[in-house]
């Protein structure tokens, strides 16, 4: 028995949502959550953000069909912030959102994806009303579905059994602005709405995402299947932008690394601290999505992930990566 179906058989597999705006790091925290022994992942809703809400619907569904997974259903949220106009990232996720491969047309090797007709937002709350304490839900892009919930009466600080969210920079320098995130800074209003209502539980910013740099080379031992080709070129797009951007040899998997280190190895998370937090819904484009220690003793303090063990997240990433590409693409495969 390996030390992954040892970890699964503890306990009942956790059900989970994913709120994604399917670009690179989404692409890969999907495979890992949709194959991962000790998850349920109930469903995805889908929002604008790296890519947009067309490109992320249907990336979100082509992979989890390569996966698979066609049985999970799929809700598309959000086309844009909650006030603001929409920027992307195709500089960083390519034309369509995943880089040099695009995942276009209709194969018809490929069953169909569930696409619910509920909102994104109404999908949400009526999980949690089904099912109150028991859903995890794991937001890896702005988090407008979230809010749009919030403001509609959906309870997650008490409906739901984790939020996390992949956002935010606190000590680090952010990655959009001085002091910016991306997925913050896309939707500032909807980060602030999340956190004056306590709906976060934990926040995984680029404090801890970027200790883990994945390069090209750590991809050599994936299975020679074609959903690992797409992997592949995906990400060899995503370590070029990161190469001229960033100066690194390789990317940083922001999403997956969150999945993992909240749900799967929180081991791996060597430090973290108790925050209040708010978010700047500024007009000034330079500090608005920028997180900050708020000093309202009434906001809920949210536990906030400030280091990671990069080389047994590295090694924990890829492990899991390969298992969800081992095997080739199969129609008849159930959840």
């Amino acid at each position: 028995m390996t030390p992954m179906q040892a970890r699964a058989s503890d306990a009942e597999p956790r059900p989970v949502l994913l709120d994604v705006d399917t670009g690179i790091d989404d692409m890969v925290a999907l495979l890992i959550a949709s194959t991962a022994p000790e998850l349920n992942l109930r469903g995805v809703t889908c929002v604008a953000g790296n890519v947009e809400i067309h490109h992320v619907a249907r990336n979100t569904g082509k992979i989890l069909r390569m996966a698979g997974r066609g049985d999970v259903p799929v809700s598309i949220g959000a086309a844009r912030p909650l006030h603001r106009r929409l920027r992307t990232a195709h500089d960083t996720h390519g034309p369509t959102g995943t880089g040099y491969v695009e995942l276009t047309g209709e194969d018809p090797k490929l069953g169909s994806t569930d696409f619910t007709p509920v909102p994104a937002p109404r999908y949400l709350g009526a999980h949690i009303d089904r099912h109150p304490g028991e859903l995890t839900v794991v937001a890896l892009g702005p988090l407008t579905n979230l809010a749009a919930a919030v403001l509609n009466g959906v309870d997650l600080r008490r409906g739901a059994r984790q939020v996390v969210w992949m956002g935010g920079a606190l000590e680090v320098r952010g990655n959009t602005t001085e002091t910016g995130e991306w997925n913050a800074c896309v939707d500032p209003e909807a980060a602030e709405t999340c956190l004056a209502a306590g709906a976060l539980s934990h926040i995984f910013p680029l404090d801890a995402t970027q200790d883990v740099i994945v390069s090209l080379e750590d991809l050599d031992g994936l299975p020679d299947t074609q959903l690992a080709q797409v992997v592949r070129d995906a990400v060899r797009f995503y370590v070029a932008f990161h190469r001229e951007a960033d100066g690194i040899d390789g990317c940083y998997l922001h999403d997956p690394v969150a999945l993992i280190g909240s749900l799967l190895r929180p081991d791996l998370v060597t430090e973290s601290a108790s925050e209040r937090l708010a978010c700047d819904t500024s007009s000034d484009p330079h500090i608005a999505g920028s997180l900050y220690r708020s000093d309202e003793a009434q906001r809920r303090a949210v536990s906030v992930a400030m280091a990671i063990d990069a080389d047994g997240m590295r090694r924990e990433l890829v492990e899991r990566l390969a298992r969800a590409v081992a095997e080739p693409i199969d129609t008849d495969k159930g959840g």
